[in-house]
């Protein structure tokens, strides 16, 4: 079942440029949809009629529209707005499909029409529609509906009447027929078919000659038909000639009666749907606002929550259909005042295109103003204006680029219009036409003349697209905007070696409907030419039928049958059977050949790869400076000096109120990622990423913002307390975000720990009571780095450098391996690549016999992909997540790969950023942001990962080679110090729906803080006054070095040696929840049917035995409350099938006091439990693997002193000394394990 959105988006591109009537229409739910075209006249063909007949039988509702000329329709709506207006049309009855046939159909009054065909039939003579309405001869050789069976049989009568009286008369021997045809201005044909007539010949008079007669005659009779037909040639000749003369008064006609192009004189208008447009002879811009709007449940009623902002620039030809596209873009503000002003960016961007009534047309755009290669009255092209009076004056400086950057009139191949995006978006005219292919030094002269240098590389942007008027390439125009340079440069390389009969081809494939997607694989079409069967000169359906039915000899039949077959019907079905494309370029099928990708999404060669920025030139103060240095040096250093550290460069905050200051520093922070799409200001960001893996986005950018050297941090006061270094004097802090929670008392609803709900009061009210709670905030705070401080030596915090021919290379390649998701495996690789990562066997290849430094590289590129870009190809096409563009992905995985080789000290000297800020233009703040943390976070997570990896192998390689020779002395026991710990949950999908909960959300959903769900990251000493909020500020701003896990969160359990006692505390949404459980093991659950006291409970809805259980050990066997007794003191307890009686109030012996309630039935109460077990009972119990409960064993000893009988003391011990033994081993197993891990700490 079709819905209309995936209807209307299969002929979104015939709605938006109103290239042809499309009709919708129902069938059941399913939506369908056909387009049509309409003859000169605009009418409908009548096979177009007919079939629109069968439409409306169908649906009478259905709708015909065009988005030309339709309302509610335009050329820059999105797929959802036309989806909207398309709906609108059907719901109101605009457009109707009946409406539409009466509108355009060309029959005449039927009343005439029988009145003419009476005077016809009248006359003995066969009538046709047709011919009387157009005044035209009916073919006979087709059937096409305008004439009724009977006057076409009577035609053919009439004609083979006509035919036998000739025969009669010429008593030749043969019948022929003809097919002249004369198409003025067109073509001429002139056809005759013999066919031998036995019956009516007579060869007698031929047959009694000898056969050297027969031939000698036959030559005689060939040469005559030679001659005829020579001389038939030459009338043909001539009538190319008069034809020729006849097309060029045709063209000229067609100039003339070309209207004048409608405009609104440099004033903005509002047009139909809300779009507003203002144009000249020459160009036209337009916009439109799309208010996204929902519903809003306290106001009760729709409001608006983004805006869509969508424009255009066209050049503004007479000829509608033909436009260039010179600039646009759609784009969304959830903020309607940053929307305006973008527009009115935009609007003052081209504003100098508004300024003359008809302005010069530029060179690029003068096609679509030319009629048949005239350029239109009225119009001059940009260097070809009107001689100008001769006074002399002084010549302009030309605007246009240097000649050896770009010819605008005739590019090599093609032509792109690079801009700076600063210049653009202030107004300001610029950008210079690049001829490709292009030189870096070419790219380098024409950057500088629109004022782009390393300095500014995020200004990059192209924004224009023009080719060669003889050698027309049709690149859709977005696609090349969206581009790189390099591979644009190295597809002029590979177009330039087409041939030129190939190039019509390529222009169908690119305009085909499921063309290509990137640049990437038009490249790869240059080397599958042949994958396409192009038949050009075929562009409609019936093109196709008379091709294949007369010139390519597919069809077998009569010559005579072939006149009566529709060619267009035949033409569509063969499209649609070959699964072929009808373009304006020709046909194109499929020629059965294999697709060989070569470089989509792959490595290009080095040769085309000359994206890079020119140096900012030098002012004369730097010269002087760069002078005066070189004179001072007397001779070459021999050894490189230690860089000195940079100082901080501050950023100012003004306000004095916290707030404001959040406020400042998080405008300072999106200002700081535009700006950081720098070549090498994005390197020095991903040092410091990799230096601080650990830290949050916000401060890692802030860091590296101020102090792009920084290695280690911590504020004024840590540094002296925890580190014995001091600040020193005259040093400027670091601002980064630090959280600052605070707590205070609220009034909140009291919850009954087993429903759940709010307990109720008598008032009918929900009982309240005060808590203390924790609310998260955030401060600005400083920080210093190390080399800005003084004092106690620090422990070698560095990595250990991995370089040349990589140390330990086999070690950190199997922690690459267990670090990877997927298997990786060695291979030949051809093509230039590294590596890529397979995502339908769902593996990572890298290329053999590369150096061990290079495997290490493209391994973790590898690895980035396969965790960020990995996609299920078996999953359903609307159930897999969307995969970002491949541009982003090789930014993303190549900066993860930088990231972790700089951690590592892995030589980072090849990489390159400079494409970083072409991908960067053009993107939303949160789409950038959004792609750094998941560098961020991916690194983070490589990083902590190889770590834990090379750990563990070097873990066992030490216990392989520590054979002890003899037995060390016992260490004595250290002091038993206080100490924190810090759990996370472990990985998997197990823990997925525990991770990041609330405890009150946690326990709500029947889980509990599990020790087994938990992995211990960290452990340290416990320094005196270190509070809970301490720990969890440090490991959210100030990670110590060797911490591994991620920052403190919602989940984490940190638990507290104190004094010899362990506490857990949960952290929870607002500060912490101290969690006992977190070290007792999970006990069983308890079966109601085991522990029936044997007494029985009567309510209304029946009878249940009592179980000694609590609520909490009903509700953990799978019981839930059904209902309470009348007097309140038993709950009925019940798992859908079965339900049991349980006390409402818990007594502390459940047995006790059954057996209590029983003797005070008989005035017996004696305080003696008489079914008490015996401590023999008991014993049996354990032996057995039973539980038992410290209360019973006190109980049986009573219980066997008032009898009596106290069991005599044995040999073995008791039940007491064996408990009291067993709990003296576990102390000493605790303590064992306690000093372990004190030493291992």
């Amino acid at each position: 079942m079709a819905s209309l959105r995936d209807t209307v988006k299969d002929y979104q591109e015939e709605l938006r440029d109103g290239i042809a009537w499309v009709a919708f229409w129902k069938t059941g739910r399913s939506w369908n949809a056909e387009y049509f075209h309409l003859e000169m006249g605009d009418y409908l063909y009548p096979e177009d009629r007919s079939r629109m007949e069968e439409i409306k039988q169908a649906d009478p509702t259905a709708v015909v529209v065009n988005g030309y000329y339709s309302g509610y329709l335009g050329e820059d709506m999105s797929l959802d707005e036309l989806t909207a207006g398309v709906r609108r049309h059907y719901k109101n009855g605009y457009s109707n499909i009946g409406e539409f046939i009466e509108v355009h159909d060309d029959r005449l009054p039927p009343e005439l029409i029988e009145e003419a065909r009476a005077a016809a039939h009248a006359a003995a003579l066969p009538f046709s529609e047709k011919a009387y309405r157009d005044g035209e001869e009916p073919d006979p050789y087709l059937f096409d509906g305008s004439m009724s069976m009977e006057d076409y049989e009577l035609m053919h009568r009439m004609i083979e009447n006509e035919r036998s009286e000739r025969m009669a008369e010429r008593k030749t021997g043969y019948s022929t027929y003809d097919h002249d045809r004369l198409d003025p201005a067109d073509s001429m044909r002139i056809e005759r078919k013999l066919y031998f007539e036995q019956d009516k010949a007579d060869i007698s008079g031929l047959t009694v000659l000898s056969m050297e007669q027969l031939r000698e005659i036959r030559e005689e009779s060939a040469a005559a038909e030679q001659t005829i037909y020579e001389d038939l040639k030459q009338r043909a000749a001539a009538w190319e000639a008069q034809a020729g003369q006849t097309l060029a008064v045709d063209k000229a006609i067609e100039y003339v009666r070309t209207p004048e192009v409608k405009h609104t004189a440099n004033q903005w208008e509002a047009a139909e749907n809300d779009h507003h447009i203002i144009s000249n002879r020459v160009y036209q811009m337009r916009y439109h606002i799309y208010e996204n709007i929902r519903y809003d449940r306290e106001k009760e009623q729709s409001v608006p929550y983004a805006w869509t902002l969508s424009w255009n620039v066209y050049t503004n030809s007479p000829d509608g259909y033909n436009q260039a596209k010179i600039a646009g873009q759609e784009k969304k503000f959830a903020d309607k005042a940053a929307m305006e002003k973008y527009l009115n960016g935009r609007i003052k961007a081209y504003q100098h295109l508004f300024t003359e009534i008809s302005p010069p047309i530029p060179k690029e755009y003068a096609y679509h103003f030319k009629i048949n290669g005239q350029l239109l009255p009225g119009y001059t092209i940009e260097g070809e204006e009107r001689e100008q009076p001769t006074t002399e004056q002084a010549a302009p400086v030309p605007t246009e680029p240097p000649q050896n950057i770009g010819q605008r009139n005739e590019p090599e191949q093609f032509a792109i219009l690079i801009n700076s995006r600063s210049r653009f978006e202030t107004g300001e005219p610029g950008g210079v036409w690049l001829s490709m292919p292009t030189t870096k030094e070419q790219l380098h002269e024409a950057m500088r003349t629109v004022g782009i240098t390393a300095d500014n590389p995020q200004d990059f942007f192209i924004n224009g697209y023009s080719d060669n008027e003889n050698r027309h390439i049709a690149l859709p125009y977005d696609m090349v905007c969206a581009a790189d340079i390099d591979s644009l440069n190295f597809l002029a390389a590979r177009i330039a070696q087409l041939d030129p009969a190939e190039l019509p081809k390529l222009n169908a494939v690119l305009q085909q409907k499921q063309g290509f997607e990137n640049i990437g694989q038009i490249i790869d079409f240059t080397y599958n030419v042949d994958y396409f069967v192009h038949i050009p000169g075929v562009n409609t359906s019936r093109d196709l039928g008379d091709y294949y039915l007369n010139k390519y000899g597919m069809v077998q039949m009569p010559e005579e049958w072939k006149n009566g077959v529709d060619l267009a019907a035949f033409g569509k079905n063969a499209a649609e059977q070959e699964q072929g494309s009808i373009t304006p370029y020709g046909y194109l099928v499929k020629s059965g050949d294999e697709w060989e990708r070569h470089f989509e999404g792959r490595e290009l060669p080095e040769e085309y790869r000359i994206m890079s920025y020119p140096k900012p030139e030098q002012s004369e103060q730097d010269k002087i400076f760069m002078d005066e240095a070189a004179t001072e040096q007397t001779a070459p250093a021999t050894a490189i000096e230690p860089q000195k550290p940079r100082p901080v460069i501050p950023i100012v905050l003004t306000s004095e109120k916290p707030a404001e200051k959040m406020k400042e520093i998080t405008d300072r922070l999106e200002q700081g990622i535009t700006e950081l799409f720098d070549s090498e200001r994005y390197k020095e960001y991903l040092k410091v990423m990799s230096r601080f893996h650990n830290y949050s986005f916000n401060n890692t950018l802030l860091i590296a913002m101020q102090k792009p050297d920084a290695s280690l941090v911590a504020g004024f006061t840590a540094w002296k307390n925890n580190f014995q270094r001091n600040v020193i004097k005259g040093e400027k802090g670091i601002k980064i975000i630090a959280p600052s929670p605070f707590k205070l008392k609220q009034q909140t609803e009291k919850i009954d720990p087993h429903t759940r709900k709010p307990v109720m009061g008598k008032d009918g009210k929900p009982v309240m009571e005060e808590k203390e709670v924790t609310i998260p905030a955030y401060k600005v705070v400083s920080v210093f780095d190390v080399s800005q401080t003084e004092g106690k030596e620090l422990p070698d915090i560095a990595v250990d450098e991995l370089t040349g021919d990589v140390d330990r290379y086999k070690d950190f390649f199997i922690a690459l391996e267990k670090t990877s998701p997927v298997p990786i495996g060695f291979e030949k690789i051809t093509g230039g690549a590294h590596g890529y990562y397979h995502l339908e066997d769902k593996r990572i290849a890298i290329d053999e016999g590369m150096s061990e430094l290079q495997t290490l590289k493209t391994a973790i590129h590898e690895i980035a992909h396969a965790k960020l870009h990995d996609i299920d190809l078996n999953a359903p096409k609307d159930e897999q997540q969307p995969r970002v563009d491949r541009r982003t992905r090789e930014v993303e995985a190549e900066s993860v790969a930088y990231t972790v080789c700089q951690h590592y000290g892995l030589d980072t000297s090849d990489y390159s950023f400079g494409y970083v800020a072409g991908w960067s233009s053009g993107r939303e703040l949160a789409e950038l942001k959004g792609s750094l943390e998941t560098i961020r976070s991916t690194a983070a997570e490589i990083i902590n990962s190889i770590d834990e990896h090379i750990a563990q192998i070097q873990k066992e390689q030490d216990k392989e080679q520590a054979a002890p020779a003899q037995e060390q002395p016992e260490q004595e026991a250290p002091q038993d110090k206080d100490t924190f710990s810090i759990f996370q949950i472990k990985g998997g999908d197990e823990t997925r729906d525990l991770r990041f909960e609330p405890y009150d959300r946690l326990t709500a959903t029947g889980h509990r803080v599990d020790p087994k769900n938990y992995a211990l990251v960290y452990s340290a000493e416990l320094t005196p006054g270190t509070s809970l909020e301490d720990i969890y500020t440090r490991f959210n701003i100030d990670h110590p070095k060797d911490f591994k896990g991620h920052s403190l969160s919602v989940s984490d359990v940190v638990v507290l040696h104190q004094n010899g006692q362990d506490t857990a505390h949960y952290v929870d949404s607002f500060g912490y929840k101290e969690v006992p459980e977190f070290f007792k093991e999970q006990e069983k659950a308890l079966i109601p049917d085991d522990l029936e006291t044997g007494e029985t409970v009567k309510t209304p809805r029946g009878t249940f035995y009592v179980a000694a259980m609590s609520r909490e050990q009903m509700e953990a066997a799978g019981y839930g409350l059904h209902h309470q007794s009348d007097d309140g003191k038993y709950l009925i307890m019940g798992n859908g099938t079965r339900a049991f009686a349980i006390f409402a109030e818990q007594p502390e012996n459940y047995l006790k006091a059954a057996e209590q309630t029983t003797e005070q039935n008989y005035n017996m109460i004696d305080g003696q439990i008489n079914n008490t077990p015996t401590v023999a009972e008991l014993e049996a119990k354990v032996k057995a693997g039973e539980t038992i409960s410290l209360v019973d064993l006190a109980e049986a000893v009573k219980a066997d002193k008032e009898r009596g009988k106290a069991a005599k003391t044995e040999k073995k011990p008791s039940i007491r000394a064996q408990l009291k033994a067993d709990k003296e081993k576990t102390a000493q197993k605790k303590a064992t394990k306690s000093k372990n891990h004190e030493l291992e700490v």
